[in-house]
């Protein structure tokens, strides 16, 4: 009689584990609201993004450009990060950012920064601000790499043959003499340092707005 009670019990037991298994999983899950929020509020930073195209009018404008982007994109980046705690968000997010950017190495590049990221996320937790400021320091940096190194520094000719047109070549040439020198070193730098700060940003608002 003990023995069938216990057998019993083991049984109940089990059923318990495999039911609070499973509906963790599914708690986990991204849901429809999880990818509409993720992708509007990627949309913000894509309409940022396209908004600063015009600043892309001297030199020096599009090597920093990319710093200017490393400080601002950080609190999208937390909020998702922080709203959506859940495999996959950060992914969807760097995906909606690497299409609409339109450029294949930009594309290739920002894509495998969300790989990574959900990677620490894993590894250390989601919604943890340690994983989410060290993938956003990395995705700033493949971002810069995709968005101005190579194609102002490595594919420079090619990207100003298409320029002819609206008057931009000059400017593309001359950018590209300047990255192809320390000054790629030093944008990277300051891209990392700005991704930081960017990432304190985010991380402060997020605390100060969202947590409950």
């Amino acid at each position: 009689m003990t023995a069938a009670l216990s057998g019993f019990q083991i049984k109940i037991h089990i059923k318990s584990k495999e039911f609070i298994t499973m509906e963790t999983v599914n708690r986990n899950k991204l849901k429809i609201k999880d990818i509409i929020t993720v992708v509007l509020l990627a949309l913000i930073n894509v309409v940022l993004f396209f908004a600063s195209s015009l600043l892309y009018a001297t030199p020096i404008t599009i090597i920093l450009m990319p710093v200017f982007f490393a400080l601002l994109e950080g609190i999208v980046y937390f909020i998702i990060g922080t709203k959506v705690k859940k495999p996959g968000a950060i992914l969807i997010y760097s995906i909606v950012r690497a299409i609409l950017g339109g450029y294949l190495p930009y594309i290739i590049l920002f894509i495998l920064s969300g790989a990574i990221t959900e990677l620490l996320l894993w590894k250390i937790g989601y919604g943890s601000a340690k994983a989410l400021t060290i993938g956003y320091i990395i995705n700033q940096v493949l971002a810069a790499f995709g968005s101005t190194i190579i194609p102002y520094a490595i594919a420079a000719s090619a990207m100003a043959d298409q320029a002819v047109t609206d008057g931009r070549q000059d400017t593309i040439l001359d950018a590209s003499k300047l990255l192809q020198s320390w000054v790629s070193v030093a944008l990277v730098i300051g891209v990392i340092v700005a991704a930081l700060i960017g990432a304190l940003i985010g991380k402060r608002i997020v605390k100060k707005h969202l947590t409950v």
